[in-house]
């Protein structure tokens, strides 16, 4: 303001003090929208194609940006990744939510699980990724650490609700429990990310009738 004053503009009227932050507000609301767009396109991209050999040089290519524009949004790969996530984790929500819902989480988890067979190279980043970040000196460390402490917490509120319900057995304790769940169900992905016969599915639905009454 100082600089356009001696500069010699005109002084701002009111209707245009008026109009500056509607403009802002269309900025910030594009702004939204690539980011958005971009989230959706890298989704695609990581399924079809992996994540770990892509630079963010080389995914900006893939999505047909330039690289100013990708890393504007996105500065590091993980910050990119932790939006793919957070983007699928938004679309399966109206599936899943109300599935937890209605048949509850001992009922729903094995086909909550089976639906990953769609998104198998997902599956493999969230793998890859949470097992790279373990260094506490990683740019990813404290959002994978985060990932999986919300996992245990959801498992944990699911298997609260069945209690409440008197669909689960009475000496469960719920922390040691959700605790369980959360590893078998990561290290069954895993297996089956090694082995696609592997019956997760099976092994899961297994474990998790031995914590009905």
């Amino acid at each position: 303001m100082l600089l356009a004053e001696e500069a010699g503009s005109m002084p701002e009227t009111t209707q245009q003090a008026e109009r500056r932050p509607m403009r802002r507000r269309g900025a910030y609301a594009n702004g939204q929208q690539t980011r958005e767009e971009f989230t959706a396109k890298a989704l695609e991209l990581f399924a079809a194609q992996g994540f770990q050999r892509l630079s963010l040089r080389k995914i900006a290519e893939a999505l047909g940006v330039s690289h100013a524009a990708l890393t504007y949004h996105f500065p590091t790969k993980e910050s990119l990744l932790e939006a793919v996530f957070n983007e699928q984790a938004m679309r399966e929500a109206p599936v899943f939510e109300p599935m937890i819902e209605e048949r509850g989480i001992l009922d729903a988890l094995p086909d909550l699980l089976s639906a990953n067979d769609d998104i198998p190279d997902l599956i493999q980043l969230d793998v890859t990724i949470l097992a790279e970040a373990i260094r506490p000196d990683h740019s990813a460390h404290v959002w994978a650490q985060e990932r999986m402490d919300a996992m245990v917490q959801d498992v944990r509120s699911g298997l609260a609700l069945e209690r409440e319900k008197g669909r689960l057995r009475s000496d469960i304790d719920l922390d040691v429990t959700a605790r369980q769940i959360s590893a078998m169900v990561r290290g069954l992905q895993l297996q089956w990310l090694y082995r696609r016969d592997t019956p997760r599915v099976d092994d899961i639905r297994e474990f998790l009738e031995l914590l009905r009454p």
